[in-house]
């Protein structure tokens, strides 16, 4: 009887002993959350903030005539080069793969909700100018009409055109 009293002490020891400490721990955590550094490696929701959605979410239209119509997340987008008849060293990048070569110049790429289109014209030492001469529709960003510029050479030959936003 006197051995089973001692081991729960002992339990019961161990016990409060991992609670005083587990309490202790949780009071020295939420203190440093307080700082900027430390809540952004310690806080899961500080980490996930500002991310965005890979694909876009398509919303339904309960007033529409087409209720069940569904809504692509794809669109197109066309790309002048301004002043110059094809650019063959002029690469399009989506999503960093390469998908066109400016052998006219212009160019209809097929993008997604998410796809970040650049331009590698880094080939030209001359300053470059990219216009986007039409869009589907359903496009949000880029808009018609957006010109875009490479400065020339190593340095400041990428454009980028940015992030696909679908409606």
């Amino acid at each position: 009887m006197n051995e089973v009293k001692r081991i729960g002490d002992k339990v019961e020891k161990i016990l409060l002993r991992t609670i005083v400490i587990t309490a202790l721990i949780i009071v020295i955590v939420q203190g440093l959350m307080v700082k900027e550094p430390f809540r952004l490696y310690l806080s899961w929701g500080e980490r996930l903030e500002g991310q965005r959605i890979e694909y876009p979410v398509n919303k339904v239209d309960y007033g529409g005539e087409n209720e069940f119509e569904v809504k692509s997340p794809y669109a197109f987008v066309v790309i002048k080069a301004e002043k110059y008849d094809s650019l063959p060293e002029a690469v399009v990048l989506v999503n960093n793969r390469e998908v066109k070569r400016f052998t006219s110049n212009e160019i209809k790429l097929k993008v997604m909700g998410g796809d970040r289109v650049e331009i590698d014209s880094t080939f030209y030492n001359v300053p470059v100018e990219y216009k986007i001469k039409d869009v589907s529709p359903n496009l949000s960003y880029p808009e018609k009409g957006m010109v875009y510029r490479s400065n020339g050479g190593q340095d400041g030959g990428m454009v980028m055109i940015g992030e696909i936003i679908v409606k």
